[in-house]
């Protein structure tokens, strides 16, 4: 059974404590696969994607306006070289909340943790090695209000770690 939940996201629910099942589910899979940098304006339908970053010349995705509930997942499956990986909110006054765990491969330096400013950040940028280009970074991002996406992830890159926040 269906129930609106405004615009155009629905819900799926049988209305009693035993659940859902829907078999054969499959969330859609979003991929920028080429040789040259890919920017994707991700729609709201799109809400529940995975949104690979499997270009190494770099994959930009902007985020559609938040609507409580929604959410994106990114994960980086092919090591970024000269150009960016990029998170980007759809205007200037959406910002970016949370925090995320970050792990060099370099076994001397271990592993760091950095953390949104929710009052500015409106990207993430996994511009370096040092930043989480490297494959098997995951982030997830969940829209909180109207104007703030509240993210959380593991980012995986190499030497001294640096935030990717901007």
């Amino acid at each position: 059974m269906a129930i609106g939940l405004g615009s155009d996201i629905e819900q799926l629910s049988s209305n009693n404590s035993g659940g859902c099942v829907a078999p054969g589910l499959h969330r859609e899979v979003i991929s920028g696969v080429g040789n040259t940098t890919i920017a994707y304006v991700l729609k709201p339908e799109e809400s529940g994607s995975l949104c690979l970053f499997d270009a190494a010349d770099g994959v930009v995705y902007t985020l559609p306006a938040p609507v409580v509930g929604m959410e994106f997942d990114f994960l980086v499956t092919v090591a970024g070289t000269s150009n960016a990986y990029s998170i980007n909110t759809d205007a200037a006054t959406t910002f970016i909340g949370g925090g995320m765990g970050s792990f060099s491969t370099t076994v001397a330096e271990g592993g760091d943790s950095f953390a949104a400013n929710i009052a500015s950040t409106v990207s993430i940028d996994l511009d370096s090695d040092v930043t989480g280009r490297l494959v098997g970074t995951q982030i997830k991002l969940v829209a909180l209000s109207s104007t703030t996406w509240g993210c959380s992830g593991n980012l995986h890159g190499v030497g001294t770690l640096a935030t990717p926040f901007g």
